[in-house]
């Protein structure tokens, strides 16, 4: 519409000549120079790497989601993965090979830095920051793709450019590698911390399943920035087209895992379902829950991992409850119901259900006194 108009001069004052801004690339050459310097293993690349790597550890061991994030922050590993996707997109094979020896070495220092600490700090237990890192799934990787569209974009325009923070936040790479290196220095079994309670004899997965969510995370950011730098005419589909094929066959190699994985989370979304289904129609059952329905309330599931291989699935269960409330007979039938439910609605073949129970209590004082006890 005609600016000039008295309907579009109306519309120009009535939104204050709002208009999109689409902001100019920066031109190849600069970017180049720029993938160039962050493709180099620097001193300040080292530096900020073990920096990120120590804060991360510390944080994972002290369970502390804020210092984790802090290291994400931190962390300069995000820069070389983007300078390979670059290089692929253009086809520069000497300045893809400097940038994924980069990431090797900055992935190989983390890890050791991480093993390292942990070994010192005699780390024998997980928690629920290191457990949440263990499980990646397509979704995962979704976010991967997504952070990797944001942080490439956000490098060819220089308005965006404070965007990478969030981006290095959103796609996490460092926590993942640091949890791998705890995994390594703990033995195949280890005892995992849900709040005050510990169970042990979990079954040690804290490493392989923390480094193939960083393999989803680096694969996954080097294609979808692959496919950002080729649409905005870095590269030429021409050129690359090997480089594109061959890291959309790791890319579907990496799916498959990731999509067990996933039935695998379907799976414990079916489990916790039949738990709060279980849990609700106790309260009235029991005379322990019926005269103090409150305690049902404090019963809940801490912890759950599920395994599935050749359509039989290994399933451990974490609760917390008072003590006395979810006994031996009331742990069977739970475990009775979630096997049916996997067989019936899931076509699992077998289902093997380990639950362990954390009791829980709490003190009422008045002055030096206890007033009450709630099991």
């Amino acid at each position: 519409m005609d600016s000039s108009s008295p309907c579009g001069s109306f519309l120009n004052n009535l939104s204050g000549e709002w208009q999109i801004n689409l902001e100019s690339r920066i031109p190849r050459k600069e970017l180049y120079e720029a993938q160039i310097a962050s493709s180099k293993p620097s001193l300040g690349f080292f530096v900020l790497l073990l920096c990120a790597a120590v804060i991360a550890t510390l944080g994972l061991i002290s369970n502390s989601a804020a210092v984790v994030i802090g290291a994400m922050i931190v962390a300069p590993l995000m820069d070389p993965i983007l300078s390979l996707a670059f290089a692929l997109s253009i086809s520069n094979n000497k300045l893809a090979k400097r940038s994924l020896l980069t990431v090797v070495i900055g992935v190989l220092t983390v890890v050791a830095t991480s093993a390292l600490l942990a070994s010192l700090l005699d780390v024998s237990e997980v928690n629920r920051e290191m457990t949440s890192r263990t499980a990646p799934n397509l979704i995962d990787l979704g976010i991967a793709v997504a952070a990797a569209v944001a942080g490439s974009f956000s490098m060819t325009r220089e308005r965006l450019s404070n965007s990478l923070a969030g981006v290095a936040v959103a796609v996490a790479l460092v926590p993942p590698l640091c949890v791998c290196g705890i995994g390594l220095s703990i033995g195949k079994e280890v005892v995992a911390v849900f709040g005050r309670g510990t169970v042990a004899g979990i079954t040690n997965q804290i490493s392989e399943g923390s480094f193939l969510l960083f393999l989803a995370n680096l694969i996954g950011i080097t294609v979808a920035s692959l496919f950002v730098f080729l649409v905005q005419r870095y590269g030429s589909l021409v050129q690359c087209w090997r480089n594109l094929l061959l890291w959309l066959g790791l890319l579907g190699l990496l799916c498959i895992p990731l999509s067990s994985a996933l039935h695998d989370f379907s799976i414990k979304q079916e489990i916790e379902s039949k738990f709060d289904a279980f849990k609700a129609g106790q309260v009235r059952e029991l005379k322990v829950t019926s005269d103090n329905p409150y305690l049902w309330q404090r019963v809940r599931m801490l912890f759950s991992n599920v395994q599935v291989r050749d359509n039989k699935a290994t399933v451990d269960l974490v609760f917390s409850a008072p003590k006395g409330v979810l006994t031996e007979d009331l742990s069977n039938n739970l475990s009775a119901a979630i096997v049916k439910r996997g067989k019936e609605d899931l076509g699992l073949e077998d289902i093997n259900v380990t639950i362990s129970v954390i009791p829980n209590q709490i003190n009422k004082y008045s002055g030096s006194k206890p007033l009450s006890s709630i099991q």
